[in-house]
């Protein structure tokens, strides 16, 4: 089981839970944007036997955006989020499955800023982003130790959400469990352009997994038996990393694995590997691999009445 929070903030009422959002709580907090990694957030504790839950919907949101790796591509967002908002014009929330572009040397001021003006003329309340490998973690960890449990704010519309972090959207529950493994972590510099803390433990998996089921898995990493063009990059290492490297990035995938066999979602979602691709397993679980910016599949459409999904794509 796992608790669902009422929030109570002077002069709103939040005693539905259907109209409880991140973006009501941003605009109490009267946020400016210009403070990066700030707590807006204020939740009951409760222990760990009984995992939070946030109900995040929005009055009338029928359907969200899933995106795949962005890496801080201001050209990419420039012509990503007007085509969502030109073939999807009422969506109102983005869940982003990692490698956003959170780096320490634009705190405040570059990739997550030029993400909120897009988001500001399209009419998109917030992007939602499930942490991938290449973030500053040191950055990130500072920030969730700061508060446990709860989502991050990194600009007027961009939120970060920790290993675990469970959220309603609708009536439909989802998951985010982020981090993987960089498979080309020999060749960067550690606390520069390579955070171990990158790799979930298996502690995360454990307080991931104790809320029970649930409907829509994020991730950054894949599952081992995912989507068929996932699989083929596994099995035949095209890029011909490491054994080093390939037991680094099996550790990865079978902490996100037990996760998912766990929750046994009806949905995963994930990047990482630049390659559009899904999978529907024979006990109809659903495995969507997303592309990265500039790719085929770096955006589709997820229903909330029956999660089915719907991929865009655009020229």
């Amino acid at each position: 089981m796992h608790l669902i929070v009422d929030l109570a903030v002077p002069g709103i009422d939040f005693t539905s839970r259907r109209t409880t959002s991140v973006a009501a709580i941003d605009r109490v907090a009267n946020v400016d944007g210009g403070s990066e990694l700030e707590f807006l957030l204020r939740h009951k504790q409760v222990t760990q036997q009984q995992p939070l839950s946030f109900d995040l919907t929005l009055p009338g949101e029928e359907r969200v955006a899933v995106a795949g790796d962005w890496h801080g591509s201001f050209s990419w967002v420039q012509k990503a989020i007007p085509a969502l908002h030109r073939m999807a014009p009422e969506v109102r929330t983005i869940l982003q499955l990692g490698d956003f572009g959170i780096w320490r040397e634009r705190a405040g001021k570059g990739f997550s800023n030029a993400v909120d003006y897009w988001c500001r003329v399209t009419g998109i309340d917030r992007v939602l982003v499930t942490p991938g490998n290449h973030e500053d973690w040191d950055l990130l960890d500072a920030a969730f130790e700061t508060q446990p449990g709860e989502a991050v704010q990194l600009s007027k519309t961009v939120w970060v959400l920790p290993r675990g972090y469970r959220f309603e959207l609708a009536g439909r529950s989802f998951m985010s469990f982020g981090g993987a493994a960089s498979l080309d972590f020999a060749h960067r510099v550690v606390g520069k352009s390579w955070w171990p803390a990158e790799l979930p433990t298996e502690d995360d998996v454990g307080r991931a997994v104790a809320g029970g089921s649930t409907e829509v898995l994020l991730t950054h990493e894949t599952v081992n038996g995912g989507a068929a063009e996932t699989e083929q990059i596994l099995s035949s290492n095209p890029f011909g990393w490491s054994m080093e490297a390939l037991a680094y990035a099996a550790e990865s995938r079978a902490h996100v694995t037990g996760v998912w066999d766990a929750v046994s979602p009806a949905v995963l979602a994930h990047g990482h590997f630049h390659v559009k691709g899904e999978i529907e397993r024979p006990d109809g679980r659903r495995v969507y691999s997303l592309g990265a910016d500039n790719d085929l599949g770096n955006l589709a459409l997820l229903s909330l009445d029956d999660l089915s999904w719907t991929w865009i794509e655009f020229s």
